[in-house]
């Protein structure tokens, strides 16, 4: 016999309310992150509908990213979405906190390279000339050991030398720049960008090749001073932002 749909509107379509139906119970905790929905033919008796009525549904749910299919395998309680809020500079380190995550790092590279293209994007940005040295940071941030950015950063040698020395696999940079150097970014400029990942990327974030995720690229200063050039590449499925827009007269 089919079951209630709960709480729905029994106005919309059968398949969108079916995939209501599951949402609130992902969104009541009935379903926790990582668990398995029911087989297709066991949401086919449950609701009393058709094999394809149900492959709706679940279409609707993994493109809205409260699920996730593994292939031979079933379909799965995707993690809750990290909300950032875009109104103030935070480092990640503080939008996990402020989330109740734990943020962790893996450190994937640490550098002083020097910079001899003309039309470096790095040196535009921190009004460095051709040939200045600039320390490379890559990282792998975590929010409760799971993988969901990709950061690279680059600052000026110059205004903070000895920076390799400090504890980067201990530390965060921002604390780092502010403790150390008193040059933590009190105010950026920043783009957002869509694009796919590749095979390595992807890897580590720990999706399929070609995944969606968000490029954004910073400029960090301090008391007007660039001091920082970042690229972050944040998980599509597991990020969404927030800003707050006021009218302008």
């Amino acid at each position: 016999m089919a079951q209630p749909f709960g709480r729905v509107d029994r106005d919309l379509p059968i398949y969108v309310r079916i995939a209501d139906a599951i949402h609130e119970e992902i969104v009541s905790g009935a379903l926790q992150p990582n668990t398995k929905l029911p087989s297709e033919h066991a949401l086919m008796e449950k609701y009393g509908v058709a094999r394809e009525t149900v492959r709706r549904a679940l279409a609707r749910l993994q493109a809205s990213g409260f699920i996730y299919a593994r292939r031979a395998v079933g379909n799965f309680v995707s993690e809750p979405l990290v909300d950032q809020e875009l109104d103030e500079l935070f480092s990640f380190s503080e939008v996990m906190a402020h989330r109740g995550m734990k943020a962790g790092a893996r450190l994937l590279a640490a550098e002083i390279q020097e910079l001899s293209a003309v039309d470096s994007p790095v040196l535009a940005a921190l009004h460095l000339p051709v040939g200045e040295r600039v320390i490379y940071l890559r990282r792998l941030r975590l929010g409760n050991k799971q993988p969901l950015v990709i950061a690279t950063t680059f600052l000026p040698a110059r205004l903070f030398p000895g920076f390799l020395d400090q504890d980067l696999k201990r530390k965060h940079v921002y604390d780092i720049m502010e403790q150390v150097y008193s040059r933590r970014p009190d105010d950026a400029t920043q783009t957002f960008e869509a694009v796919t990942l590749n095979g390595e990327d992807a890897k580590r974030l720990a999706v399929a090749p070609g995944s969606p995720a968000l490029l954004i690229t910073r400029i960090g200063y301090s008391k007007g001073t660039p001091v920082e050039y970042a690229t972050d590449y944040y998980r599509g499925d597991r990020t969404r932002f927030r800003v707050r827009l006021g009218h302008i007269d």
